[in-house]
């Protein structure tokens, strides 16, 4: 390389590194990368020590097939227009590289944008989504994941992880004079984590690839972050435990599962029979008891429930109040609406069609009451061979995550005995 191919290698690096430490990339990762560019300073300065012994070869022109073009619809990445259209090129080349094209393998080669294969796979595929778009791709995931957006995240270097959790604290004695105090411990148990596998396939024809790579890269993207995203949601809200969700039991189970008689289940409130196929009726004192049963230690609660119930169960009662009750109450009517001073969250996949005895809605904070284990982050690979009489090309994304509802409170046919956790379940009652 002369001196102009180093100083443009030497500036991608840079890139790199920068968009890695000003998210959360690994800090490891940028000071390699840090590395290796003053690597190429130092063989900079040694040719220019060196003077030129050779004619200089005028630098190829690199061309930059993402700017200046139009802007792709619905392009899912983060960024300016010109930034948005590179990153979807670069994922649209890594779909082709994984493909076997070599122009794509060379361009992300030089480009500093390949990165190395993962274990247990073969060159066929298996490779990690460059850095550019990598932070981009869990950028996605988070914004259509509620759960992962809002559980504490636990890094897993292995299969199972367990995450100490104190379940009782020290006790308080009134201590006499020249009398021993009575000791006490803290109460420690185990929250444990097992990471499941989630995989989504999605096919593109070869010609999709070979006309129009930003395209592809912004379809591949958005479809398979969509998708894990979604299933994430499936089994962190609504999972029963089997493996139609991968074993998972998610909030709605884990508390209102506790115990059949639910009136002694303290995270549990038991709506009013329902009237036929609808939520109508819910009163808004039901959610006021799940409010009341919300522990202050909870302090980033927040309302999960599907869009319907809110507008169907809450929001024509709220109407009903007329004049400015209804700001006492919520914002009603923004894209950000609250209730009772806490915010809502819709998760689409949660409970839509109301049934008898079911859980359909969730008061809490996941911070406290979940935790949320990552394994492994979004891995591709593809095959030309499973859709070979279509001459399509078959994508292939998965990723290992863990998800454990645990403050979930306690059983009592005792009322004074009851201890709600931080996530509290709202259900219907029999039908009427």
């Amino acid at each position: 390389m002369n001196i102009e191919q180093l100083n443009a290698k030497r500036e991608s690096l840079l890139a790199t590194a920068r968009e890695l430490a000003s998210g959360e990339g690994d800090l490891a990762q940028v000071k390699s990368i840090m590395a290796e560019a003053k690597n190429i300073d130092e063989r900079i300065e040694t040719i220019k020590s060196l003077g030129a012994s050779a004619p200089v070869v005028a630098p190829a022109v690199n061309p930059q097939p993402w700017k200046g073009g139009i802007n792709v619809q619905r392009n899912p990445f983060n960024g300016s227009a010109d930034e948005k259209n590179l990153k979807a090129y670069t994922f649209g080349q890594f779909a082709r590289h994984l493909a076997g094209v070599k122009s794509a393998t060379k361009w992300l080669s030089d480009n500093g944008h390949l990165k190395s294969q993962t274990e247990g796979t073969d060159s066929a595929g298996g490779y990690t989504v460059p850095n550019i778009v990598s932070s981009d791709l869990i950028w996605l995931r988070e914004m259509y994941g509620v759960a992962r957006r809002n559980s504490r995240i636990y890094p897993m270097s292995s299969d199972t992880l367990l995450v100490p959790s104190a379940t009782a604290s020290t006790t308080v004695y009134y201590a006499s004079e020249a009398t021993a105090i009575t000791a006490s411990d803290i109460t420690f148990g185990q929250v444990s984590l097992a990471a499941k596998k989630l995989a989504v396939l999605t096919i593109a024809s070869k010609e999709l690839g070979e006309d129009t790579v930003i395209d592809l890269g912004a379809a591949l993207a958005r479809d398979m972050a969509y998708a894990i995203a979604k299933e994430e949601d499936n089994a962190c809200f609504n999972g029963d435990g089997t493996s139609t969700y991968g074993s998972i039991t998610g909030i709605l189970q884990a508390v209102y599962g506790l115990n059949a008689t639910k009136a002694n289940i303290a995270g549990v409130v038991v709506g009013a029979a329902l009237s036929g196929a609808s939520f109508a009726n819910f009163t808004l004192a039901n959610f006021q008891a799940m409010v009341a049963k919300l522990p202050t230690y909870a302090d980033n609660a927040k309302w999960y429930m599907h869009k319907d119930l809110f507008f169907n169960g809450v929001a024509d009662k709220l109407i009903a109040l007329g004049g400015n009750a209804i700001l006492d109450i919520q914002n009603a009517y923004t894209q950000a609406p609250t209730l009772f001073g806490y915010p809502i969250e819709w998760v689409q996949n949660m409970p839509k069609a109301p049934a008898a005895t079911t859980p359909v809605a969730i008061l809490g904070d996941l911070s406290k009451g979940v935790a949320f284990g990552d394994r492994r982050a979004m891995t591709v690979e593809v095959s030309d061979q499973v859709k070979f009489v279509e001459d399509a090309l078959t994508y292939k994304a998965t990723e290992r995550f863990a998800f454990n509802a645990h403050d979930v409170g306690n059983v009592s046919g005792t009322a004074s005995a009851r201890v709600p956790g931080s996530l509290i379940v709202l259900a219907t009652s029999n039908a009427s």
